[in-house]
């Protein structure tokens, strides 16, 4: 047993005399007292360092210096809170936490090589927090083989799972990999502080039941089914999803990143492909920093209510870019995952006031189900080219007041912002589609251009917002190959075809001056030259 009093003791007595032996005049001159410090920062460090438990893992015999560890075969089972350092390998073993409810147990994986056939590498059965810590430098492997075979009364089904809190941490690197199961499962919080840590699960791949917290480190996932998930049905307050650092890559054949309640990111690089929805939260998506880029998705952010006031948010998506809709994971049902294909909720709302959106969607580009408000912000939206969809789309309204909005795409189901703006807003349809790569801009009486967009897609519709476009001016807007001259009467410009739960509305006929642009003056609602049929039925 080692005996941590006596060399703690000795420590400090060491630590005084040298104290006590520090000549005046050096002490006088401030370098011997450094010195001291020095020394005694590195004897308690050594100190420290001996209070480890070292653990040598061998299918031959594992080998354990110090207490609070017994080895039954190839399982062994840490019983005392401590911090314990991990080399070696079990081909087919496990490491079990068993201690007190009270007890932090922290795991130093230092080329680590654990295989479990039936069940997790590591299990954290009781504990109040395990810590998984890479070592600096060190590469490691937790890996679950086979389908998940239960030893007692808990399901357990990753190749990390804990009953408790659960923090990874560290300077080195963590491979884990689940041939049946979940990646990381925590049934309290999981937080991600450091280390690199690359998952490969045929469920989940982070999995925490009360949070999961990102705030440092490198995290790749590549998921079966939802690659970060969180979700409490007992507790409402809980099972929400945290991201304010570290670089996050996930890839996911479900949802990227699902709450059952909220998700916010604040820091840090996210980077999602996703089979379904890139972030779906069944509440609150905010998003008020660092960078959120969706790749592929079915859908790119779908929550009731979605705040955009900072950051960078890229987003790729074959149906909705962002769809604030209501209700629980919604995609429409004819995409992948099912879902309610006439769902709608009044009440939810996509907020921007800050940061940078730029949307490619082959359906609605921004949808809001209740109202759009914007606010600030830079909005760049590549819209669909088919006329079922619009790049904007909203149910009960929507306002500008402030930022910049380029959106393009198809002319059928073309909206404008609403009377309620404060800032100036022109939407124009053109008689025949411009070319991807054709830049749109709109300028001043004095010809200063006051916001440009180059579009990735072909288009042939345009709604542009912007600051210095003001009731009464005259601006010019260049769409490609064409350009058009327009007063601003009133606060708006064109009302739009069929977004939004409108009624009927003459809308004006095409090219009535002879210019390659359709007229939209006439009704909210109503479709160029036609009556609007209403977007009630469109998520």
């Amino acid at each position: 047993m080692r005996k941590r009093f006596h060399g703690i003791l000795a420590v400090l007595l060491a630590g005084a005399v040298l104290t006590a032996c520090a000549s005046p005049s050096a002490s006088a001159a401030g370098g011997s007292e450094k010195e001291t410090a020095t020394a005694q920062t590195a004897a308690l460090s050594a100190a420290a360092a001996e209070d480890e438990i070292l653990i040598s893992l061998s299918d031959r015999g594992t080998k354990v210096t110090g207490d609070g560890v017994s080895v039954d075969g190839s399982t062994v089972t840490i019983t005392q809170e401590g911090t314990y350092r991990l080399t070696g390998t079990l081909s087919d073993g496990q490491i079990v936490v068993d201690a007190d409810q009270e007890a932090k147990v922290k795991l130093i994986l230092d080329g680590v090589s654990i295989t479990k056939t039936g069940s997790a590498a590591v299990y954290a059965l009781s504990a109040d927090k395990v810590i998984l810590y890479a070592a600096a430098e060190s590469e490691n492997e937790l890996r679950a083989l086979g389908e998940f075979v239960q030893s007692d009364d808990n399901n357990v089904d990753a190749a990390v799972f804990a009953k408790c809190d659960l923090n990874l941490n560290g300077e080195g690197a963590v491979e884990i990999s689940s041939e049946s199961g979940h990646g990381v499962v925590s049934k309290d919080d999981l937080k991600v502080k450091g280390g690199t840590w690359d998952i490969t699960a045929a469920g989940k791949g982070l999995s925490g039941k009360d949070s999961v917290i990102i705030e440092d480190g490198a995290v790749s996932i590549f998921s079966g089914t939802k690659g970060i998930w969180s979700g409490n049905e007992d507790d409402s307050e809980k099972g929400v999803i945290e991201i304010s650092g570290g670089t996050v890559s996930v890839t996911a054949q479900d949802d990227g990143v699902h709450s059952d309640n909220t998700v916010t990111v604040s820091g840090g690089e996210l980077t999602v492909a996703s089979g379904d929805d890139g972030i779906h939260a069944d509440n609150t998506l905010t998003i008020s920093g660092g960078s959120v880029d969706v790749t592929k998705s079915y859908e790119g952010l779908e929550t009731n209510d979605i705040l955009i006031s900072g950051g960078s948010v890229q987003i790729v998506a074959s149906d909705d870019g962002v769809n604030a809709a209501g209700g629980n994971d919604g995609s429409n049902a004819f995409g992948p995952f099912g879902g309610d294909p006439f769902g709608s909720d009044s009440g939810s709302t996509l907020t921007i006031s800050g940061g940078t959106v730029v949307v490619d969607a082959g359906g609605d580009g921004l949808d809001a189900n209740g109202e759009l408000i914007v606010s600030g912000g830079e909005i760049y939206v590549n819209g669909p080219t088919n006329n079922g969809n619009g790049a904007l789309d909203y149910g009960t309204g929507a306002s500008i007041s402030g930022g910049t909005v380029i959106a393009v795409g198809a002319s059928g189901m073309a909206v404008n912002f609403g009377s309620g703006s404060t800032q100036g807003s022109i939407l124009l349809n053109l008689s025949t589609a411009q070319a991807a790569g054709t830049t749109v801009s709109v300028a001043d009486e004095s010809g200063k251009v006051l916001a440009s967009f180059t579009p990735s897609k072909s288009y042939q519709s345009v709604v542009i917002s912007t600051a210095g476009l003001e009731q009464g001016g005259t601006y010019t807007v260049t769409a490609g190959t064409v350009s058009e001259t327009v007063t601003l009467s009133s606060i708006t410009y064109g009302n739009g075809g069929m977004g939004g739960f409108g009624g009927p509305g003459m809308g004006g006929g095409p090219g009535m001056d002879g210019d390659q642009f359709d007229r939209q003056d006439g009704g909210y609602g109503g479709r160029p030259g036609g009556p609007g049929m209403g977007g009630g039925f469109r998520r």
